[in-house]
């Protein structure tokens, strides 16, 4: 039998430094870096070996969240790595990518609304975890989507119910052990739409609900519901500001005293991304089993119009100024903190002008990411 490049770490090779990391279910160049070795070579260049938050203790999983345990890389949904920013851990963002979509507003199949006007008095669902042990990231995206689309048509939270259901438990991940993220998230395809919220929606305890777009997609391509709203329709970019763009955050001081960690990081992410430009299919394959999109096709086409090499453009930095500024406004946070502060470009420069001297790693035709990657 094989062994991974994270089983060999669990063994924890001499001489090699141990890095934590994490991967969120969407489509990211880590995942493709993941699956192809490259953040094992990247790292192993530098002296480093990769190992997925989950192969760890069990108490050492929230950091997916709080991002609290030394020498870690998270790289996904920027809300936890907003609020742990925050409440004063001190990481640094050294990569964003914006490939969101905004989520949609949606409907039982049968159900007599074809717009959101159509909603006015009716009931809209907004989930809440029983647990406050963290941010909830999943309620955050849902109200400011629900808020934008009744804004969007001439209506507010006034004009609606606003039906909070509870849930309990860890979501839709099961709690178990995992030597990479593609071991965790593979299991965990047949939760991805489930939750209080649809339930609701399909028993008639509310009209209506928010969800994002792979989540979306699964239940209109059941048949299900359809949608009376669509937020990644619209010209205006920071609607589609829905936990993205997703950051690549990671230990400040690990930043501070080894940035040459960092870099190798960013190189093979890079790799990664670069690949995933070019292999729409191949990388649909992929992303089926570690992200919403169940479908191999469907998961390619989510692909279309995005460039998935990190970047550090201004309108990504913006994006995630919305976000805390969102989250700052309802609630979610308490303490405002500066996001160009918080962003460091030096690493992400220097990984892009070491992978442009190298042949044969998954290169873009696209050399000058930071500058050209506009979505």
């Amino acid at each position: 039998m094989s062994v991974t490049g994270t089983e060999r770490v669990e063994k924890s090779e001499p001489g090699l430094r141990e890095i934590t990391y994490t991967i969120c279910p969407v489509p990211l160049g880590s995942h493709v870096a993941v699956e192809k070795g490259w953040l094992e070579e990247e790292l192993a260049a530098v002296g480093a070996a990769p190992r997925y938050i989950r192969s760890r203790p069990e108490h050492d999983w929230p950091t997916h969240f709080t991002h609290q345990l030394p020498d870690f890389f998270r790289d996904g949904g920027n809300i936890p790595a907003i609020w742990a920013r925050s409440r004063g851990e001190k990481t640094r963002v050294v990569g964003l990518t914006f490939s969101g979509t905004g989520g949609r507003i949606i409907v039982a199949a049968h159900a007599r609304f074809n717009r959101i006007s159509d909603l006015r008095g009716k009931k809209i669902a907004l989930p809440r975890r029983a647990d406050t042990d963290r941010i909830d990231f999943w309620r955050a995206t849902a109200e400011r989507g629900i808020l934008l689309a009744l804004e969007l048509n001439g209506l507010s939270g006034n004009d609606v119910e606003i039906v909070e259901l509870i849930s309990h438990g860890a979501g839709f991940l099961p709690p178990k052990p995992a030597q990479k993220p593609l071991d965790a998230f593979d299991a965990a395809q047949v939760n991805v739409v489930s939750g209080a919220e649809v339930e609701a929606l399909f028993t008639g305890e509310v009209d209506a609900i928010y969800a994002d777009f792979g989540r979306a997609k699964i239940l209109e391509g059941e048949g299900k519901v359809k949608a009376i709203e669509d937020l990644g329709h619209y010209p205006d970019w920071t609607l589609q500001v829905a936990n993205t763009p997703h950051t690549i955050t990671v230990s400040a001081d690990l930043a501070e005293n080894n940035p040459e960690i960092v870099v190798a990081y960013l190189k093979a992410a890079i790799r990664g991304g670069r690949w995933i430009n070019e292999n729409h299919a191949e990388a649909g394959r992929l992303f089926a089993n570690v992200t919403s999109y169940r479908c191999p096709i469907g998961a390619a086409r989510v692909l279309d119009g995005y460039n998935f090499v990190p970047n550090l453009t201004g309108r990504s930095i913006a994006g995630i100024e919305v976000e805390k500024r969102f989250l700052l406004d309802h609630g979610y946070i308490e303490n405002d903190f500066d996001v160009h502060q918080w962003v460091d470009r030096s690493f992400l420069e220097q990984a892009l002008a070491l992978l442009d001297g190298q042949v044969g790693t998954g290169t873009s035709p696209c050399r000058a990411e930071p500058a050209c990657t506009a979505l």
